[in-house]
């Protein structure tokens, strides 16, 4: 099984897709204050929320 992504993982696909980090928190309708304790190491996201972030991370930017 691969190892999870990091939340430095997770911002590395996103810059490379060319969204920022709270237009990945919008697309995964969770709250940048969430991504911002598991990235301080004070919390865990739930499987769906990560799955969600994962997600969005990886999907490719929309153009208005």
């Amino acid at each position: 099984m691969a190892p999870l992504l990091t939340p430095a993982d997770i911002e590395a696909r996103a810059a490379s897709c060319g969204k920022s980090m709270a237009q990945v928190c919008r697309e995964a309708a969770i709250a940048p204050s969430t991504f911002s304790r598991w990235k301080a190491k004070k919390t865990e996201p739930t499987l769906d929320v990560y799955r969600r972030l994962v997600e969005a991370a990886f999907a490719p930017r929309e153009v208005a």
